[in-house]
Order: structure tokens, then sequence, then C-alpha cells
């Protein structure tokens, strides 16, 4: 071999290490597409979005089921994901018991089915303490209060597919 095929070899290593890394994201997410978190979902037809923001006291304390895509995640403990509708521009939250089901943190962006009881929860600012962990309205997994007679709503998950 010559002198400059040596030479080019680290160089061919290097860009194929770097673009295994760079599509390392892409595979896991591929890898586990169709992830079954928690239960899983059994209700047959989705609920949009839309009828629950709009409606929520007809929902309230029945088990919906949403499709659509995660727009965020807890960060702390992936105990919380939020589906969003574009056109509202907002979205529901789905909150899993602490540890019971835990989200990955780079769920952003996925699509998802998920389902739970759709619940009205405190209406007040101040948040119920769990340990250090509900400190900030981020890790309790309640959406911000801008009001105290605000009421606000969720969906305590019970099961979530990814795609």
């Amino acid at each position: 071999m010559s002198l400059a095929a040596w030479s080019l070899r680290p160089l061919a290593l290097g860009l194929f290490l770097v673009s295994a890394l760079m599509a390392a994201p892409v595979a896991r997410a591929a890898d586990d597409a169709g992830k079954v978190y928690g239960d899983g979902v059994s209700a047959r037809r989705a609920v949009p979005i839309a009828a629950l923001l709009e409606t929520p006291t007809a929902h309230a304390g029945k088990t919906v089921r949403v499709d659509g895509v995660v727009t965020q995640v807890c960060q702390s403990m992936g105990c919380w994901i939020e589906i969003g509708d574009p056109a509202l521009g907002r979205g529901v939250r789905f909150k899993a018991k602490d540890g019971v089901i835990v989200f990955p943190k780079e769920a952003v962006g996925r699509k998802v089915s998920a389902q739970g009881t759709f619940e009205e929860i405190a209406t007040s600012p101040v948040r119920e303490a769990h340990g250090e962990h509900a400190k900030s309205a981020e890790n309790s997994g309640k959406p911000p209060v801008s009001t105290p007679t605000e009421k606000i709503y969720w969906v305590r998950v019970t099961g979530a597919v990814l795609y």
C-alpha cells in the first residue's frame, strides 16, 4: 500500500466514526418505535385535543385516548409528556405517577398515543409537596397557573405508545 493510502486511513476512519455518532439518535428512535409504556393503549377512538380543551368538564373523570406529537417532556424524571395541537398552540399534559412510567427525555417531536383518566387538578399556584421533586412547576408535572382561580386539567396517564 502506498504512503498516500495509509495517510488517508485515519481520515476515513474519523469520518466514519463521526457519521456513526450522528446517526445514533436516529437509530435509537427507530429502535424503540412502537415501544409501550405502562399499560399501553387500549381505547379504540382518540379524543381530539381541541375537544378536551374546549369542553373539559364533559370529559372529566373519563378514560381518554389522545394521538398526536410530543411537544414537551419532563426533563427531571420523565414523569410527564405534553401532547400538543399545532392549530391551537396548546396541549394536554399526561402525568404518570413518579417512577411508574418514565418517558424518554428526547421524545419531543415524536408521534405518540396515550391514554388515562382526564382530571381537574388543583387550581392554586401552591403545589402539594412530595419531597424535593415538587419544588418547581416543571418537576411537579403540572402546567403553570396564571391565576389562582384558573382550572387546570391533565390526563393521569396509564399507558402510551411512542412511535
